[in-house]
């Protein structure tokens, strides 16, 4: 008898398509208009209804802020947001009960050379 192998991001529900060494992806049923997010841990989830551009679309724009987070310009919590323009400079934090999270003049979504993501 026979069987296939899954590889580690399989076995564990990421994309494996998407996720590397860099970074995970998991697919999934988000909100109507959004494409994409990224968890406070650094994992990607992606709407499970998109196509495929749209799909890497969505990765490449949370992937930069992936890397935004690893950088240490960018983190959040249930409460704020934490943003920084450069690693000089003062920390701004941001009450997300005052903002629209898909607003794209957010300041970390300026910097985000990815920006048409919803």
């Amino acid at each position: 008898m026979s069987f296939k192998l899954r590889n580690i991001y399989e076995v564990f529900g990421y994309n494996s398509e998407y996720s590397n060494g860099d970074r995970l992806v998991v697919e999934k049923p988000l909100g109507k208009h959004t494409m994409g997010q990224i968890n406070p841990n650094g994992v990607i989830e992606v709407s499970s209804s998109l196509n495929k551009k749209d799909k890497n679309l969505a990765v490449s724009h949370e992937t930069e802020h992936l890397k935004q987070m690893k950088q240490g310009l960018l983190r959040y919590d249930h409460n704020n947001y934490y943003y920084r323009k450069d690693a000089k400079s003062p920390i701004q934090t941001i009450p997300v009960n005052k903002i629209d999270t898909h607003d794209r003049d957010l300041p970390w979504e300026k910097s985000n050379k990815f920006k048409k993501h919803g």
